[in-house]
This record gives structure tokens, C-alpha cells and sequence, in this order.
């Protein structure tokens, strides 16, 4: 069986993450009106409700913190399902 990678998408980042971790992260986020990104208030992997709420992943490196306006890396979930 052949390995498929998700198709990602360069998208906007509306929201400010101020604090990278020091691991890679993956943020449930979902595409708001504007074309942007928002991101579920608590990304606690405990908090199911966030991947309900979202649309996809950001796949955020290690150290990294987002400013608004910056381009993220954005995995849609209909991605994951191929």
C-alpha cells in the first residue's frame, strides 16, 4: 500500500499564539468568514469539542509563535479521511 501525505494549504493566520511549544503542535482551527483562521480557545488534547468546532490542523513547528497576518500551514480534516 502506497503512503499518501495530506494535502497542505498556506493560510492566514487570524489570531496570536504568543508561546511556541518546544514541540511540533498541531492546533484545531477553522476557517472563519474573513478566509482567515481562528483557533479553539483551549487546545488541551482532553477538550474533544475543539475538533467538532474546527475544520483542520495547523501544523505548527517546534518554538514557533504566530502572529496575526502570518502564513500557517493548515491541514483541512477532509484531508486526513483520503
Amino acid at each position: 500500500m502506497e503512503a499518501v501525505e495530506p494535502r497542505v494549504y498556506a493560510m492566514r493566520a487570524d489570531f496570536t499564539q504568543k508561546k511556541g511549544d518546544r514541540r511540533n503542535e498541531f492546533l484545531r482551527a477553522r476557517v472563519n468568514e474573513a478566509g482567515g483562521l481562528d483557533v479553539f480557545g483551549n487546545q488541551s488534547s482532553a477538550v474533544l469539542t475543539s475538533t467538532v468546532w474546527g475544520d483542520g490542523l495547523i501544523d505548527n513547528p517546534p518554538d514557533h509563535a504566530i502572529e496575526a497576518g502570518e502564513t500557517v500551514r493548515f491541514i483541512p480534516f477532509s484531508e486526513l479521511m483520503r
